[in-house]
């Protein structure tokens, strides 16, 4: 009897998102009311925030902490290579240009030092005016935030940290997402937790939390009792079907989030010291968005999806090189050997199966077919 496939990911829903559902579709009001008020504020909270302001996805997030910063046509972001090109292809959209960093190869997160130089040789070569980092903090895991701030201040860069993935980690004991000048976060089906899409800005700057808002909501605000559109915005409203789901997947959190330490834990396990997979680094801060393992160099990624589809498994690429993309290598004449950590980890990075979903039993096949491909190929 063949055995259903285990995915790669699987939201953590029961019947009290259904209720939840419910409970907005009988009410009448769907669009931006009292459930994106009450989940922007849980967010907040967790996040040591004064504000938070709800928003379509991840992306949109980044798209409006550019435009409230003022970011546009001369300015440079710099963003890690190793990560989703949302940081970049917002860049584009403000007219910035996009500068890539490589990642350390242990934490797949940016680079301090090549942060740095990246930087330098921007001045040097009059490329444009350096103006913000985007640190990802990837799978879950903080970056380094000591050391990408103090390369933020020598240059006069401000730090917007896409915590996409990152949502309930700390960096040092203080949580991700408010230590920079903004932060922003994704409730994409793979994430920890989801409402379907979905995103969210935090910031301690209230004037830039107003002008977040404003631009969400088509640039308009109220003045004296007036409707005023203050400026061309975007319609970048969460509903409140999805800030009721938000609200139900933030009261299971703690166990969510419990459950995906345990499966890592589980994997690191399992997998013990095979020399020809590479684990990921295993930090107590961690939260585990993602569990990637890196193959030797003489394991072609492609066959071992296969077999490991064959083993009842579904697997994957961990993230993408924004350096290897044909934009940006048409655009800025990037090489793919230009960030050589980021394109490893782009050819060689596997994500394996990690949601609440998963058994004991699971994990423990799932590392054991890994093993048996990995030395058959």
């Amino acid at each position: 009897m063949n055995r259903q496939k285990i995915p790669l990911a699987k939201p953590s829903f029961d019947g009290r998102e259904v209720e939840a559902i419910k409970r907005v579709i009988q009410g009448g009001w769907v669009v931006q009311g009292p459930e994106v008020e009450d989940f922007e504020n849980l967010i907040a909270e967790m996040h040591g925030a004064r504000n938070c302001i709800a928003v379509t996805s991840g992306t949109a997030a980044l798209h409006i902490c550019y435009l409230v910063l003022g970011i546009g046509l001369g300015d440079v972001v710099f963003m890690p290579s190793f990560a989703w090109p949302s940081a970049a292809n917002m860049a584009m959209a403000v007219g910035a240009r996009p500068v890539f960093v490589d990642v350390l190869p242990e934490t797949y997160n940016i680079d301090p030092i090549d942060l740095r130089i990246k930087i330098q040789q921007c001045l040097e070569n009059n490329i444009g005016k350096p103006r913000a980092v985007v640190p990802v903090h990837e799978f879950g895991l903080a970056v380094d935030m000591n050391a990408v701030t103090a390369v933020a201040r020598e240059f006069g860069l401000e730090v917007i940290e896409d915590a996409a993935c990152a949502l309930g980690a700390y960096h040092k004991g203080s949580p991700v997402g408010a230590i920079g000048k903004m932060g922003i976060f994704s409730f994409h089906p793979r994430k920890a937790i989801t409402t379907g899409e979905g995103g969210a800005i935090v910031t301690n700057d209230d004037e830039l939390a107003r002008e977040c808002r404003v631009w969400r909501n088509h640039g308009q605000s109220v003045l004296e009792g007036k409707r005023e559109f203050q400026l061309a915005g975007m319609n970048y409203r969460m509903t409140e079907i999805q800030a009721a789901i938000g609200k139900v997947q933030l009261s299971k959190f703690p166990e969510i989030l419990n459950k995906r330490m345990e499966v890592a834990q589980s994997y690191f396990k399992n997998f013990n010291k095979n020399t020809s997979i590479k684990l990921p680094a295993n930090c107590t801060e961690h939260t585990w968005q993602s569990f990637m393992v890196v193959l030797d160099g003489d394991c072609d990624r492609d066959s071992i999806v296969g077999a490991m589809s064959k083993a009842g498994f579904e697997c994957g690429s961990g993230s993408v090189a924004g350096h290897c993309a044909k934009i940006y290598q048409e655009k800025f004449n990037y090489k793919p050997d230009n960030l050589p950590i980021s394109e490893r980890l782009c050819n060689q990075g596997l994500a394996l199966p990690l949601h609440t979903f998963l058994a004991k039993s699971d994990i423990i096949r799932c590392a054991l077919s890994l093993i048996q491909a990995v030395s058959e190929k």
